[in-house]
């Protein structure tokens, strides 16, 4: 038995003395082999056992082969608990056989069910010995043949049991103690996977806790990556509150147009690269107030940007909310030219207006975008273009105003510009610029 475990284990011995990938890959292959290898070797030495008591005289063998099948069973139950224990503490030679990725996926290689681990140890410590025991006292034989023999039986299986127990915590109680920290860190946000070492039903837990961990990851990547071209606050709300009507609803909202004064004149001035850096600075200074004032960025369309401030979206008070924003980004606005970052000094348009609209997806059943339509959103659109006109950067209609002034008080100055007329509007609206 000696000789042949040495055998087993030669690649091994001459791997720590020179590595080699061929010898790396051997030992992966007599690990993921190691119960049907173990188990050939216990038939081998079984047979070789068989054919020396064969040579013996025959009433000599028959005291001695009840003896070695009944030796035969119960090493061939305590095995695979044997094998686990030493497995189970042998983690730090697999991650030296194995690349960290790798080690994140089952390992290939024949595996016992829990089951019946558990079951062939709870046989092979307690009910088989117990067994012999009265099958003893049911055939007859004197207490004090038996006895010491029994004892020294009790007290082999109490070991045994020891280190099934061990086997027990290390293979199964302490892995699963490790994917429940682990699952506790994915709700926190940290996205680190579970080393596989086996193939049991541990491993295809682990295996299964990793592919969900992959999953998540990379859902929040595409999240944090197309967040940045789409709406990604509106589609948190629409999971957050699931109030929203995917398939389009009307609903009380404002909507606030923004757009760069001259914008063709400064482009002029800058190649590409720098004309996407400048825009990308811009917005940079300009949309913080947009969100901290509990609206939504719908869509960027080149230099302009439209937000939407909706009860639906959290912003409750929302005519006041698109006002305050529009106020912040002025400031922020001033801070971006005294930045230095533009070519030249850049001016915009602001218009802000209140009404019914309607939210809801548009394109394709390939591609969607969930938008919003309707005539306040036309309007905010109007009131921007004409800030031009009036020679002033913030414009905010009749409806919107009013229903604001109950939140903004007396603290925020406006001055009436009378009422004007906007493209595709039959009637002329009253329209206030902020001072």
């Amino acid at each position: 038995m000696f000789l042949l475990v040495y055998l087993w284990m030669r690649p091994a011995i001459l791997y720590n003395k020179a590595p080699t990938p061929a010898l790396k890959e051997k030992i992966r292959g007599r690990v993921n082999s190691v119960y049907r290898d173990a188990g050939l070797l216990l038939l081998v030495v079984s047979l070789a056992q068989l054919f020396l008591i064969l040579m013996l005289d025959g009433d000599v063998q028959r005291g001695i082969i009840p003896a070695v099948a009944t030796a035969f069973i119960a090493k061939l139950f305590i095995l695979p608990i044997a094998i686990d224990w030493v497995r189970a503490r042998s983690r730090g030679i697999m991650g030296l056989l194995y690349e960290k990725e790798t080690l994140y996926t089952i390992r290939p290689g024949f595996s016992l069910p829990l089951s019946l681990k558990i079951g062939m140890l709870i046989f092979s410590c307690a009910l088989f010995p117990f067994g012999m025991a009265v099958a003893a006292l049911k055939l007859g034989y004197p207490a004090l043949l038996w006895t010491e023999n029994f004892i020294n039986l009790a007290g082999i299986c109490a070991i045994t049991l020891v280190v099934g127990l061990s086997a027990v915590f290390y293979g199964i109680q302490q892995p699963l103690d490790g994917l429940i920290r682990r699952m506790k860190g994915v709700a926190s946000g940290d996205y680190g996977k579970t080393r596989i070492y086996f193939s049991d039903e541990v491993a295809h837990l682990k295996a299964g806790f990793n592919e969900m961990v992959d999953g998540l990851k990379e859902r929040e990547e595409l999240q944090d990556t197309f967040g940045k071209y789409l709406s990604i606050e509106i589609a948190r709300e629409l999971i957050k509150n699931k109030k929203v009507n995917l398939g389009g609803e009307d609903m009380e909202a404002a909507v606030m147009f923004c757009d760069i004064r001259n914008f063709t004149t400064l482009s002029e001035k800058l190649s590409a690269s720098k004309l996407v850096d400048f825009l990308n600075s811009y917005f940079h200074f300009i949309t913080p107030p947009i969100t901290a004032n509990k609206g939504v960025i719908n869509k960027f369309m080149g230099d302009a940007v439209m937000a939407i401030y909706t009860p639906l979206l959290g912003s409750d008070d929302y005519a006041a909310d698109a006002v305050r924003a529009a106020l912040g980004m002025r400031k922020a606005l001033a801070e971006f030219n005294a930045s230095g970052i533009a070519p030249g000094r850049v001016d915009f348009g602001i218009g802000i207006h209140a009404g019914k609209l309607v939210g809801g997806n548009v394109g394709t059943a390939f591609r969607l975008e969930y938008t919003f339509i309707g005539d306040t959103v036309n309007i905010a659109s109007r009131l921007e273009s004409r800030t031009r006109d009036f020679d002033t950067d913030i414009l905010v209609s009749g409806p919107a105003l009013e229903q604001a002034r109950a939140s903004l008080g007396d603290a925020l100055k406006f001055e009436s510009l009378g009422s004007a007329a906007l493209k595709g509007k039959a009637a002329p609206m009253e329209i206030y610029k902020a001072l």
